[in-house]
């Protein structure tokens, strides 16, 4: 389930949400504003190179961030990252106002690409922290609980934005955005680990978690799960650079339409988490996969075919539930299918593919953005999202589960 009561009364989860509800709304508060700066006060065109920029070291540390996770231990990751991104932004919050503008666009680019050096390590980590937990028999919960907090995030961040940017500026979200790293860092330093399982009289020790690249060669289903959804994040994650820009040039609207949009999407997202906590699907989970990437693909298609912002919020709204549903599915499955000491590689593919696969997308949008019309860009990001959807769709395995 998305939102739990039931959840929260144990103190594990109720750390965790609260601290990550308050970093990832403080941090999508920050995005939707750097967004909006580069829209307004930079270049649109600098957009998709600034996203790509900041999903580079997601790719860089792909390979091996699931491997120095599970030697360091989920829960130290997780504190450590969030411990550094927080004296980052607080060092950057000062320093903004006395740099001058024409350094502003590298410094910018500069902390994106050392702060996601940090979050290469803490999206694997914060994902397989679940299975280590002494309420891993609520692994489906725990790990809607914290995708909850991004969906949640989503929603307030850019309400927030909205309202503090005008009054703020950068330097007050950056201010907001590091004390938000550094309360969740406390609250997770709290967090109790399950007692580690004794090993038998004899026994080597425990065993080394596998590389990825044994991972894939030992798992067919899981290899073609994570290559369909690479490429299908590849046509999604244009999206973010076609919403600041269907807002300025074809709704025609403010940084406040943008807030609009970012939470319907942030709606539905919370919504698609809502109904998994309150409705039982028995479906097979490759039946439910499958559907719900379908909803998504459908869904963008339509977005990218709106003419007016009502229109669009509603397209994403139904985009948002979907991609909720595909998230906790597709989660759990690479949750459960692996050992324990390999989850964190698995998730450090699933970062790779969910984040990693940016440079990529954004360098082609970055080309294009200025040479196709922005309708004609997303349609085409549309149709190919569906291919790939399709595509994962038939695979008789997958359909199988």
């Amino acid at each position: 389930m998305a939102f739990s009561l039931e959840v929260l009364r144990e103190k594990n989860p109720a750390r965790l949400f609260y601290g990550q509800l308050i970093s990832q709304t403080c941090d999508k508060m920050m995005t939707v504003g750097l967004i909006w700066a580069f829209a307004a006060d930079f270049s649109p065109r600098f957009i998709p190179w600034f996203l790509g920029v900041s999903a580079l070291p997601h790719l860089l540390f792909s390979w091996h961030s699931g491997r120095w996770t599970s030697r360091l231990g989920p829960l130290k990751t997780v504190v450590g990252t969030d411990l550094f991104r927080g004296a980052l932004f607080l060092l950057l919050a000062p320093m903004w106002m006395g740099i001058s503008p024409g350094a502003k666009l590298p410094v910018l680019f500069a902390f994106s690409f050392v702060s996601n050096m940090a979050g290469a390590l803490f999206n694997p980590a914060i994902m397989s922290l679940p299975v280590f937990l002494p309420e891993r028999n609520l692994l489906q919960q725990l790990t809607a609980l914290i995708d909850s907090c991004f969906s949640f995030g989503n929603i307030l961040g850019p309400l927030l934005s909205a309202l503090l940017y005008p009054r703020l500026g950068l330097s007050g979200l950056f201010l907001f955005n590091g004390l938000s790293y550094l309360f969740a860092a406390a609250l997770e330093s709290r967090v109790v680990l399950a007692p580690a399982e004794a090993a038998a009289p004899g026994a080597a020790g425990p065993e080394a978690s596998r590389s990825a690249a044994a991972l894939l060669r030992g798992d067919g289903l899981l290899a073609f799960m994570l290559g369909g959804f690479l490429a299908v994040n590849l046509f999604l994650g244009p999206l973010m650079v076609f919403l600041p820009l269907y807002v300025k040039n074809g709704y025609h609207g403010t940084i406040g339409a943008l807030a609009e949009l970012e939470t319907a999407l942030a709606a539905g997202m919370v919504l698609g988490g809502v109904v998994l906590s309150v409705l039982r699907l028995d479906s097979r989970a490759g039946v439910k996969i499958a559907g719900s990437m379908t909803v998504v693909a459908l869904a963008y298609l339509a977005f990218a075919l709106s003419r007016r912002a009502w229109q669009g919020a509603a397209c994403l709204f139904v985009l948002g539930a979907a991609l909720s549903m595909v998230n906790i599915f597709a989660l759990n499955l690479f949750q459960s299918r692996p050992a324990a000491k390999d989850v964190p590689t698995v998730m450090s593919l699933v970062n790779l593919i969910s984040v990693a696969s940016l440079p990529f997308s954004m360098t082609a949008v970055g080309f294009l953005v200025e040479k196709v019309p922005i309708r004609g860009l997303a349609l085409a990001s549309g149709a190919l999202l569906l291919a790939a959807t399709l595509t994962v769709a038939s695979n008789k395995e997958l359909r199988a589960l």
